[in-house]
Protein backbone atom coordinates (compact mmCIF):
# COMPACT_ATOMS: atom_id res chain seq x y z
CA UNK A 1 0.00 0.00 0.00
CA UNK A 2 1.35 3.45 -0.94
CA UNK A 3 0.95 6.24 1.58
CA UNK A 4 -0.15 9.65 0.34
CA UNK A 5 2.67 12.16 0.04
CA UNK A 6 0.94 14.39 2.57
CA UNK A 7 1.01 11.62 5.21
CA UNK A 8 4.67 10.86 4.51
CA UNK A 9 5.56 14.53 4.97
CA UNK A 10 3.58 14.67 8.18
CA UNK A 11 5.32 11.61 9.57
CA UNK A 12 8.75 12.93 8.55
CA UNK A 13 7.88 16.22 10.21
CA UNK A 14 6.94 14.49 13.43
CA UNK A 15 10.11 12.41 13.34
CA UNK A 16 12.26 15.51 12.81
CA UNK A 17 10.48 17.30 15.65
CA UNK A 18 11.06 14.35 17.95
CA UNK A 19 14.73 14.22 16.98
CA UNK A 20 15.12 17.93 17.56
CA UNK A 21 13.34 17.67 20.90
CA UNK A 22 15.68 14.87 21.99
CA UNK A 23 18.74 16.81 20.84
CA UNK A 24 17.75 19.95 22.70
CA UNK A 25 16.99 18.16 25.93
CA UNK A 26 20.06 15.92 25.74
CA UNK A 27 22.16 19.06 25.30
CA UNK A 28 20.49 20.62 28.31
CA UNK A 29 21.05 17.48 30.32
CA UNK A 30 24.82 17.64 29.62
CA UNK A 31 25.09 21.07 31.26
CA UNK A 32 25.85 20.57 34.97
CA UNK A 33 23.46 22.14 37.43
CA UNK A 34 24.62 24.49 40.17
CA UNK A 35 24.15 21.66 42.64
CA UNK A 36 26.30 19.33 40.53
CA UNK A 37 29.03 21.97 40.25
CA UNK A 38 29.01 22.46 44.02
CA UNK A 39 29.15 18.72 44.64
CA UNK A 40 31.95 18.43 42.10
CA UNK A 41 33.96 21.04 43.99
CA UNK A 42 33.34 19.18 47.24
CA UNK A 43 34.72 15.96 45.74
CA UNK A 44 37.72 17.91 44.40
CA UNK A 45 38.47 19.22 47.89
CA UNK A 46 38.22 15.71 49.26
CA UNK A 47 40.54 14.53 46.48
CA UNK A 48 43.16 17.13 47.42
CA UNK A 49 42.86 16.12 51.06
CA UNK A 50 43.51 12.47 50.21
CA UNK A 51 46.35 13.48 47.88
CA UNK A 52 48.07 15.56 50.55
CA UNK A 53 47.88 12.57 52.90
CA UNK A 54 49.48 10.30 50.31
CA UNK A 55 46.27 8.33 49.69
CA UNK A 56 46.57 8.41 45.92
CA UNK A 57 43.96 5.78 44.99
CA UNK A 58 41.35 7.46 47.19
CA UNK A 59 42.28 10.84 45.69
CA UNK A 60 41.89 9.46 42.17
CA UNK A 61 38.42 8.14 42.97
CA UNK A 62 37.31 11.51 44.36
CA UNK A 63 38.57 13.42 41.33
CA UNK A 64 36.74 10.96 39.08
CA UNK A 65 33.51 11.64 40.99
CA UNK A 66 34.15 15.37 40.58
CA UNK A 67 34.48 15.01 36.81
CA UNK A 68 31.36 12.85 36.55
CA UNK A 69 29.37 15.63 38.19
CA UNK A 70 31.04 18.40 36.19
CA UNK A 71 32.94 17.31 33.06
CA UNK A 72 34.47 20.82 32.83
CA UNK A 73 36.10 20.72 36.26
CA UNK A 74 39.57 21.55 34.96
CA UNK A 75 41.34 21.18 38.33
CA UNK A 76 39.94 17.67 38.81
CA UNK A 77 40.89 16.72 35.25
CA UNK A 78 44.37 18.12 35.82
CA UNK A 79 44.81 16.08 38.99
CA UNK A 80 43.59 12.93 37.23
CA UNK A 81 46.24 13.59 34.61
CA UNK A 82 48.89 14.12 37.26
CA UNK A 83 47.95 10.97 39.18
CA UNK A 84 47.81 8.91 35.98
CA UNK A 85 51.35 10.11 35.25
CA UNK A 86 52.48 8.95 38.70
CA UNK A 87 50.88 5.58 37.94
CA UNK A 88 52.82 5.63 34.61
CA UNK A 89 49.56 5.43 32.64
CA UNK A 90 50.78 8.01 30.15
CA UNK A 91 48.05 7.67 27.53
CA UNK A 92 45.35 8.15 30.18
CA UNK A 93 47.23 11.11 31.61
CA UNK A 94 47.46 12.82 28.22
CA UNK A 95 43.73 12.22 27.69
CA UNK A 96 42.84 13.86 31.02
CA UNK A 97 45.13 16.82 30.36
CA UNK A 98 43.63 17.32 26.91
CA UNK A 99 40.15 17.33 28.42
CA UNK A 100 41.33 19.98 30.89
CA UNK A 101 42.63 22.06 27.98
CA UNK A 102 39.28 21.66 26.19
CA UNK A 103 37.60 23.06 29.30
CA UNK A 104 40.19 25.87 29.59
CA UNK A 105 42.05 26.52 26.28
CA UNK A 106 44.73 28.65 27.98
CA UNK A 107 45.59 25.99 30.57
CA UNK A 108 49.37 26.23 30.23
CA UNK A 109 50.08 24.00 33.24
CA UNK A 110 48.27 21.12 31.52
CA UNK A 111 50.15 21.76 28.25
CA UNK A 112 53.47 21.78 30.10
CA UNK A 113 52.62 18.51 31.83
CA UNK A 114 51.74 16.84 28.52
CA UNK A 115 55.15 17.95 27.31
CA UNK A 116 56.76 16.37 30.39
CA UNK A 117 55.04 13.07 29.58
CA UNK A 118 56.42 13.20 26.05
CA UNK A 119 59.87 13.80 27.57
CA UNK A 120 59.42 10.59 29.59
CA UNK A 121 58.38 8.83 26.37
CA UNK A 122 61.46 10.32 24.59
CA UNK A 123 59.25 11.96 21.98
CA UNK A 124 61.27 15.18 21.89
CA UNK A 125 59.47 16.91 19.02
CA UNK A 126 56.01 16.41 20.49
CA UNK A 127 57.31 17.61 23.84
CA UNK A 128 58.64 20.80 22.24
CA UNK A 129 55.25 21.40 20.59
CA UNK A 130 53.38 21.35 23.91
CA UNK A 131 55.95 23.47 25.75
CA UNK A 132 55.68 26.03 22.94
CA UNK A 133 51.89 26.00 23.26
CA UNK A 134 52.16 26.56 27.03
CA UNK A 135 54.30 29.66 26.44
CA UNK A 136 51.74 31.27 24.14
CA UNK A 137 49.69 32.25 27.18
CA UNK A 138 51.01 35.65 28.43
CA UNK A 139 49.36 35.00 31.81
CA UNK A 140 51.21 31.71 32.43
CA UNK A 141 52.55 32.04 35.97
CA UNK A 142 55.47 29.60 35.68
CA UNK A 143 56.92 30.08 32.18
CA UNK A 144 60.39 29.14 33.43
CA UNK A 145 59.19 25.52 33.71
CA UNK A 146 58.19 25.32 30.05
CA UNK A 147 61.37 27.11 28.93
CA UNK A 148 63.57 24.77 30.94
CA UNK A 149 61.65 21.66 29.87
CA UNK A 150 61.82 22.69 26.22
CA UNK A 151 65.54 23.34 26.64
CA UNK A 152 65.96 19.83 28.02
CA UNK A 153 64.12 18.41 25.00
CA UNK A 154 66.58 20.22 22.70
CA UNK A 155 69.45 18.95 24.87
CA UNK A 156 68.27 15.38 24.32
CA UNK A 157 67.95 16.13 20.61
CA UNK A 158 71.61 17.16 20.61
CA UNK A 159 70.85 20.80 19.75
CA UNK A 160 72.99 22.37 22.45
CA UNK A 161 72.90 26.01 21.33
CA UNK A 162 69.11 26.06 21.53
CA UNK A 163 69.24 24.12 24.79
CA UNK A 164 71.56 26.72 26.32
CA UNK A 165 69.42 29.62 25.11
CA UNK A 166 66.22 28.16 26.56
CA UNK A 167 67.78 27.39 29.95
CA UNK A 168 68.99 31.00 30.10
CA UNK A 169 65.49 32.15 29.12
CA UNK A 170 64.17 30.14 32.05
CA UNK A 171 66.72 31.71 34.40
CA UNK A 172 65.78 35.23 33.29
CA UNK A 173 62.29 34.48 34.60
CA UNK A 174 63.43 32.62 37.71
CA UNK A 175 67.15 33.00 38.54
CA UNK A 176 66.78 30.58 41.45
CA UNK A 177 65.44 27.60 39.47
CA UNK A 178 67.77 24.72 40.46
CA UNK A 179 66.41 22.59 37.62
CA UNK A 180 67.28 25.16 34.94
CA UNK A 181 70.71 25.77 36.53
CA UNK A 182 71.43 22.02 36.62
CA UNK A 183 70.34 21.58 33.02
CA UNK A 184 72.52 24.49 31.92
CA UNK A 185 75.40 22.67 33.60
CA UNK A 186 74.59 19.56 31.55
CA UNK A 187 74.86 21.62 28.37
CA UNK A 188 78.32 22.85 29.41
CA UNK A 189 79.39 19.25 30.11
CA UNK A 190 78.41 18.28 26.57
CA UNK A 191 80.45 21.19 25.25
CA UNK A 192 83.49 20.10 27.24
CA UNK A 193 83.42 23.22 29.43
CA UNK A 194 83.84 21.60 32.84
CA UNK A 195 84.68 24.82 34.67
CA UNK A 196 81.41 26.46 33.63
CA UNK A 197 79.55 23.23 34.40
CA UNK A 198 81.08 23.12 37.90
CA UNK A 199 79.92 26.65 38.61
CA UNK A 200 76.34 25.80 37.58
CA UNK A 201 76.18 22.59 39.61
CA UNK A 202 77.53 24.44 42.66
CA UNK A 203 74.83 27.09 42.23
CA UNK A 204 72.13 24.42 42.03
CA UNK A 205 73.37 22.77 45.24
CA UNK A 206 73.54 26.16 46.94
CA UNK A 207 69.81 26.53 46.30
CA UNK A 208 68.85 22.92 47.01
CA UNK A 209 71.46 21.09 49.09
CA UNK A 210 69.99 17.63 48.54
CA UNK A 211 70.06 17.92 44.74
CA UNK A 212 71.72 14.56 44.17
CA UNK A 213 71.75 14.96 40.40
CA UNK A 214 73.94 18.04 40.75
CA UNK A 215 76.16 16.33 43.34
CA UNK A 216 76.64 13.45 40.92
CA UNK A 217 77.52 15.62 37.95
CA UNK A 218 79.75 17.82 40.09
CA UNK A 219 81.69 14.81 41.39
CA UNK A 220 82.36 13.63 37.83
CA UNK A 221 83.31 17.12 36.67
CA UNK A 222 85.83 17.35 39.51
CA UNK A 223 87.25 13.98 38.49
CA UNK A 224 87.74 15.23 34.95
CA UNK A 225 89.52 18.36 36.18
CA UNK A 226 91.77 16.33 38.51
CA UNK A 227 90.25 17.60 41.77
CA UNK A 228 89.97 14.22 43.44
CA UNK A 229 89.36 15.40 47.00
CA UNK A 230 86.41 17.52 45.92
CA UNK A 231 85.06 14.62 43.87
CA UNK A 232 85.32 12.39 46.95
CA UNK A 233 83.33 14.89 48.99
CA UNK A 234 80.37 14.73 46.63
CA UNK A 235 80.51 10.97 46.10
CA UNK A 236 80.41 10.64 49.90
CA UNK A 237 77.28 12.80 50.12
CA UNK A 238 75.60 10.65 47.46
CA UNK A 239 76.60 7.40 49.21
CA UNK A 240 75.11 8.66 52.48
CA UNK A 241 71.99 10.50 51.34
CA UNK A 242 70.87 9.44 47.86
CA UNK A 243 67.56 7.57 47.81
CA UNK A 244 68.55 6.05 44.47
CA UNK A 245 70.06 2.80 45.76
CA UNK A 246 71.84 2.06 42.49
CA UNK A 247 73.55 5.45 42.34
CA UNK A 248 74.38 5.30 46.05
CA UNK A 249 76.18 1.97 45.53
CA UNK A 250 77.97 3.33 42.49
CA UNK A 251 79.16 6.29 44.58
CA UNK A 252 80.58 3.84 47.14
CA UNK A 253 82.46 2.09 44.35
CA UNK A 254 83.93 5.41 43.23
CA UNK A 255 85.00 6.14 46.81
CA UNK A 256 86.88 2.84 46.95
CA UNK A 257 88.51 3.35 43.55
CA UNK A 258 89.60 6.94 44.19
CA UNK A 259 91.11 6.14 47.60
Amino acid sequence: MTLPVKNISARLGCALCAALFALVFSSCASVPTTENINQSEAHSKMGFSYFNNGQLSEAFAEFQKAVMLNPDNKEALFQLGYLSTLFKKYDEAISYYKRAISAAPDYSEAMNNIGVIYLAMENWDEAVRYFSDALKNPLYRSPEKAYSNMGYAYYRKGEYSMAEKLQKDALIRNPLSPVAIYRLGLVYVKRGDDQSAIEEFKKAIGIMQDDMDSHWELAHAYLRTGERNRALEHFRIIAEKDRDIGRSREALEYLELIK
